[in-house]
């Protein structure tokens, strides 16, 4: 709707002549036409004020003096940036270049570490190996222990048997009553042989 109603002006020859609330005389429908015209651009003018400045007053040197502070503080602040930008670019290249030096030194730092804890894995490892031999060594010998009182039992009992083989073998019967009949002898007196 709007487009064509601006086609149409754009047809007309003049806005003035299709005014018919305008009157009919040229001099005085100029003169009107211009008070509306004057009438509605200062209706504009204060609109755009208002939106623009909030109803502040209109004080264009003051006005530009503040916009003129404000891109200065804008242009501090800019370079207050730059320097610090500046600052942090050096810091890491002074790190970057250093960076060989702190690699070396991690570096070494990891190796003296992994060196103490060999060291340290080694220790322990002979400790645990002495604590293994001493265990077995005492093990050895109690085992050795059992073994010669077994041996020695088995030498009493073989001792005893052979014995009881040599009496058996020149032990005769008649030995063997007298032997007997002193032993019963000697314990219904009380006393051992």
């Amino acid at each position: 709707m709007s487009l064509l109603f601006a086609l149409w002006l754009q047809a007309s020859p003049d806005v003035r002549s299709v005014s018919w609330w305008l009157p009919h005389s040229p001099e005085l429908r100029n003169i009107v036409w211009w008070g509306v015209f004057t009438l509605n651009l200062l209706v504009l003018g204060w609109f755009l004020y208002k939106m623009l400045f909030k109803g502040a007053p209109l004080d264009l040197p003051a006005s530009l003096r503040r916009r003129g502070q404000a891109i200065q503080e804008q242009i501090r602040e800019a370079e207050r940036a730059h320097q610090e930008a500046e600052a942090r670019l050096r810091a890491t290249e002074a790190r970057i270049a250093n960076l060989p030096a702190e690699i070396a030194a991690l570096t070494q730092a990891a190796e003296r570490e992994a060196e103490e804890e060999y060291q340290r894995l080694v220790g322990e490892s002979e400790r645990d190996a002495e604590r293994i031999l001493q265990q077995g060594r005492m093990e050895i010998e109690a085992a050795a222990k059992l073994a010669q009182k077994e041996l020695q039992r088995l030498a009493a009992a073989l001792a005893v048997d052979l014995a009881a083989q040599r009496l058996r073998e020149r032990l005769t019967p008649e030995q063997d009553e007298g032997v007997v009949g002193a032993g019963l002898a000697s314990l219904a007196e009380g006393r051992p042989q």
